[in-house]
């Protein structure tokens, strides 16, 4: 047992929840369409929520405890068992389930069951009000909390075996949910694309954790990362392990060449593409490669700068196709989706550059770029979770208007984003049916304004504090290395790229007059949905209380952490970002915020900026915006129609034709591996047993022809049975 206390409970944070799975799907199967049921318990949905909050509670209690001890990582194994040897030796390797925390665990902690927590009360009024899911939410909000279970064991685990184990448990609650609606051919095609694409990724982690497990004899974080440990293993070996773990990042968080699998996995409901994108599955991957900074810290000078590399490139090629193909996406959860590959791969890059600052001896930089990444991952998954509830929350009103408009006005039924009206084929995730709903839907459209705002890095908000930092260590990895300029150069295009993508999504959705009469009718009237969008926005905001209290040094130095008052810290950030004493990294910054923060938004408003109808009006704090976006598009009389129709828009429409290919290896290889399969099965498996039943049938209807019934048959086959004994026994003596 800990001398605190609360750290004994830590276990209950992954564990209530996962006992909340069995209870939900036992009740729903009883108690299915009962008043109490559907009306007080939400079909399951307080349930989970009660759970979850639970598990929040406890989280934060970890969280302050870890606060209070700033410097210690504490270890603590609450279950373990011994081996014994051949020789009857007791042993002292252990085996068992332990916590392991520090400043990693308990930001990757609180992001999870916080986020977890508010997708839970956004569900309640995104789910409970649609009859399409009637009599099976139960099932929704089962799987829901096994989701959160996993992504909280994971960050939670004292091993890389443990870490393994909830890492797949995600992975299959990730097939469940992504294919939810699994009568729709599109939806179960979406599951089983996620799932084959990160189990590629799968098979090559459970390679690099068998090569450490050879290394190391063990799994456990306390052995593994131990210096005196990593000095007697082959440095060549721990960069070929350590990049097989790699790859499993790579398709777990979605990243070039595995990232095929993310935007279809909208199929699923958007409180699922939430979860995905901001709570759990795809930051299991940068989680994994941020655990592998002690490996490099202690390894001998520049043995694993090559993996550091690649990393950094990986993510700098990701980062640019993914803004890329967000150009052209008519579909609002789309846009979503490829904007979170393309900041996963900004953090990957920052991962990079500090794997190889740290595995070159430069400890203060390697700090620095480690806590701007993480720190990044946090305000990517704040924003990003406020971007999708805040898509779900546009998309679930413009069913509801649909259907009005359809109906005449009838209001009788509400319909999810997946349930197609019979009436047509009105598609209500596409921004071509949206616009000018600033004013129809305020707390959604500031949502997503101060959400949109954090992705592209505007100044004093939300990512602004930290992709700076990444983009910074970027060029400072550059100018010592030169191979880095490749990597550096892309997440500074980049930077513009998403400026515009991330405007254009919300200028046509919020902005301009409404394209269909669908978005004329469409209001904010759904409850419980409003909560987390209001929660949220005021975290992002502040965001710079954070940089304050210099959040992304605490990250980065999570041996040691720092404490400076909150003055200071606000001085110090401000100081970097716009009076940077090296004149190079000071005029960077500044072509950063040019970048993302005039050009991009700028070419955005030229396309697709307008006016709201004559007698709307939005919130003062978005009105401006509008009312420059229509002065922008009104002067610039820019015509796109000639890049609208080239061969480069169509094939960026086209995903880039990964698609294509994915489907022609599914198709090729492994439908083939399977027919190939099918036919060793049935001519080989079943063709021995069968021959094996059939000789076992004609011997015993020869045997039952010997049984007559008659005792002196009997005693003659005892007779004959015993003297065969005798011989055998003489024969052998």
């Amino acid at each position: 047992m800990s001398e605190s206390g609360i750290i004994d409970y830590a276990v209950l944070i992954p564990l209530l929840p996962m006992l909340a799975f069995p209870v939900i799907l036992f009740l729903g199967r009883i108690f299915n369409g009962t008043p109490t049921w559907v009306k007080n318990l939400k079909e399951g949905g307080i349930i989970a929520l009660t759970v979850m909050g639970a598990s929040l509670i406890l989280a934060l209690a970890v969280i302050k405890e870890h606060m209070n001890s700033i410097g210690a990582t504490n270890v603590f194994t609450w279950f373990e068992t011994h081996w014994w040897e051949v020789d009857g030796a007791l042993t002292d390797r252990v085996f068992g389930v332990g916590i392991y925390i520090d400043h990693l665990t308990v930001m990757l902690l609180f992001v999870a069951a916080f986020l977890c927590f508010l997708i839970n009360i956004f569900s309640i009024g995104y789910m409970n009000t649609d009859p399409i899911n009637d009599n099976r939410n139960h099932r929704f909000y089962a799987e829901f909390v096994l989701f959160c279970s996993g992504m909280l064991g994971m960050v939670l685990a004292d091993s890389f075996l443990w870490l393994f184990i909830f890492w797949e448990l995600m992975g299959l609650c990730s097939y469940l949910l992504i294919g939810f609606y699994y009568e729709r051919p599109s939806a179960a095609y979406a599951a089983k694309k996620a799932f084959l694409t990160t189990r590629v990724g799968d098979v090559f982690l459970v390679i690099g954790l068998a090569m450490l497990w050879n290394m190391f004899g063990s799994l456990d974080y306390a052995v593994v990362f131990d210096p005196v440990e990593i000095a007697k293993v082959s440095s060549s070996e721990l960069q070929i392990a350590l990049g097989m773990m790699f790859i499993g990042a790579v398709g777990k968080s979605a990243q070039f060449p595995l990232h095929v699998w993310l935007p279809d996995a909208m199929e699923g409901p958007t409180p699922v593409s939430a979860l995905i994108h901001a709570a759990t599955m795809v930051n299991a991957g940068l989680y994994l490669v941020a655990r592998m900074f002690p490996f490099f810290q202690a390894a001998d000078i520049g043995s694993l700068s090559t993996l550091a590399i690649i990393i950094a490139f990986i993510g700098g090629i990701t980062a640019v196709m993914a803004a890329l193909i967000a150009f052209v996406q008519m579909d609002l959860k789309k846009v979503l989706a490829y904007s979170t590959m393309s900041q996963l791969a900004y953090i990957f890059t920052g991962l990079g550059c500090a794997l190889w600052f740290a595995n070159n001896g430069y400890e203060e930089l390697a700090t620095f770029a480690l806590g701007a990444s993480l720190f990044h991952l946090f305000n990517h998954a704040m924003a990003k979770g406020m971007l999708f509830m805040a898509s779900g929350s546009v998309i679930h009103e413009m069913h509801h208007a649909h259907h009005e408009v359809a109906h005449h006005g009838h209001d009788d039924d509400h319909h999810d984003d997946h349930h197609d009206d019979h009436h047509d084929d009105f598609d209500a995730q596409s921004m071509a049916n949206m616009g000018g709903l600033a004013n129809k839907m305020p707390i959604t459209a500031t949502a997503m304004f101060v959400g949109s705002m954090s992705i592209i890095g505007i100044p004093f908000i939300g990512g602004f504090w930290s992709k700076e930092g990444i983009i910074a260590s970027a060029w400072k990895v550059a100018l010592k290395e030169p191979v880095f300029l490749f990597p550096a150069m892309l997440v500074l295009i980049g930077a513009g790229m998403t400026g515009f993508y991330m405007s254009r999504m919300w200028f046509m959705t919020f902005a301009g007059k409404p394209k269909t009469d669908v978005a004329k009718h469409v209001h904010e009237q759904t409850p419980w949905i409003p909560i987390p969008l209001v929660v949220l926005t005021f975290m992002t905001l502040s965001a710079f209380i954070l940089a304050g209290m210099h959040a992304g040094a605490w990250l980065g130095d999570y041996q040691s952490g720092h404490y400076s008052n909150f003055f200071s810290g606000v001085g110090d950030e401000l100081q970097y970002v716009f009076l940077n004493d090296d004149p190079f990294l000071m005029v960077l910054t500044y072509v950063t915020i040019g970048l993302s923060f005039i050009l991009g938004p700028s070419f955005a408003m030229a396309l697709y900026g307008g006016s709201l109808d004559d007698d709307d009006e939005a919130k003062p704090w978005m009105q401006w915006a509008i009312d420059l976006s229509a002065r922008v598009n009104k002067n610039s009389n820019f015509d796109n129609s000639a890049w609208a129709n080239s061969s480069l828009a169509y094939s960026l429409e086209k995903r880039l034709h990964f698609d294509d290919w994915y489907d022609a290896a599914m198709l090729k290889i492994v439908v083939g591996f399977a027919y190939i399969s099918a036919k060793f099965d049935k001519n080989v498996i079943d063709g021995v047993i069968k021959t094996i039943e059939s000789t076992s049938q004609v011997a015993s209807a020869k045997l039952r022809a010997l049984t007559t019934g008659s005792a002196r048959d009997y005693i003659m086959m005892t007779a004959l049975g015993t003297l065969a004994i005798f011989l055998l026994l003489w024969g052998v003596a």
